[in-house]
């Protein structure tokens, strides 16, 4: 879980712009791109990304409970054989082999293309 933004704080500060921001609450604006973060702004983010990683983290786990949740959820990226090795995968397969047992179940399968939606008359005769 990452959050970033921009902070232009000391630039308006050069530029003699000063932003007001009014909230209700206390820790509706923790990190803006426009204030000096506090210790405490930044504590407050850090504090919430936590709570998101470990909802996500349960729920990872409650999908897939043979994972060691606790090896696989730092950060890092598994691609094919590395993936499936850690339980992250079922299987390796290409999407046309995933098509194909679909239609050996009888499963009807559908196209979709996208066409750009025709002109009216009038404005075909605009310039």
């Amino acid at each position: 879980v990452v959050a970033e933004q921009p902070n232009v704080y000391e630039r308006l500060k050069r530029e003699g712009v000063e932003f007001q921001t009014v909230t209700a609450g206390e820790y509706k604006r923790t990190l803006t791109p426009f204030k000096k973060p506090t210790p405490a702004d930044l504590a407050k983010n850090k504090d919430d990304l936590e709570k998101v990683f470990i909802l996500f983290k349960d729920w990872v786990h409650t999908q897939r409970p043979i994972l060691d949740i606790d090896k696989v959820a730092t950060g890092e990226t598994w691609y094919g054989k590395d993936a499936l090795d850690r339980k992250l995968a079922d299987e390796l397969v290409t999407s046309d082999d995933v098509l194909l047992r679909y239609i050996d179940q009888d499963a009807e399968l559908f196209s979709v293309k996208y066409r750009d939606p025709k002109k009216s008359m009038a404005s075909r005769l605009l310039p």
